[in-house]
């Protein structure tokens, strides 16, 4: 799984313009918003450093944004704290096996929740295990504890580019 740093992407994308950013950064992309962090066990931390500017107006730490592109024959990428997921997030809130990404046909992802223990929202609404509802650029994804937002290569380089604070 690609990732990168969003102030290591906003450095190598600085003065890009769409075409360039679509060339260079095809895919989609689910953003892990700075916040606090839950380690299995009892205790929680709280990420401190670089601010991002984060989408809810809280700079508190680093985002990492999540590079989208399936491993596996059928467009699916697993998020959760087991070792075996594509997207592999220690954090005591998840499930092992906590959500399921799918590329939808026509382009974009849906997300379902695998029957996790602590749930999953998107946009506010709960997330039923075995029904996925489809990502919209900017949509907010919380998987128990965990933040993530969801976008295209222009919602990106629009979030890229507040945080060079040229919008």
């Amino acid at each position: 799984m690609k990732s990168y740093l969003i102030s290591q992407l906003t450095f190598k994308s600085s003065n890009a313009d769409l075409e360039t950013f679509r060339k260079a950064y095809p895919h989609d992309w689910l953003l892990w918003e700075p916040g606090s962090w839950k380690p299995p066990g009892s205790t929680t931390l709280v990420g401190q450093g670089l601010s991002s500017t984060p989408a809810n107006g809280n700079p508190t730490g680093q985002a990492l944004a999540l590079v989208l592109e399936p491993k596996r024959d059928g467009g699916q990428l697993t998020l959760g704290r087991g070792p075996e997921c594509d997207i592999f997030i220690n954090d005591g809130t998840l499930s092992q096996l906590h959500l399921v990404l799918m590329q939808a046909a026509g382009g974009g992802w849906t997300v379902r929740d695998a029957g996790s223990r602590n749930g999953s929202t998107l946009d506010g609404v709960k997330l039923l295990p075995g029904a996925p509802l489809p990502l919209k650029a900017g949509g907010k994804l919380v998987a128990a504890g965990v933040t993530f937002t969801y976008y295209d290569p222009a919602g990106m380089l629009q979030r890229l580019q507040v945080a060079q604070g040229l919008v």
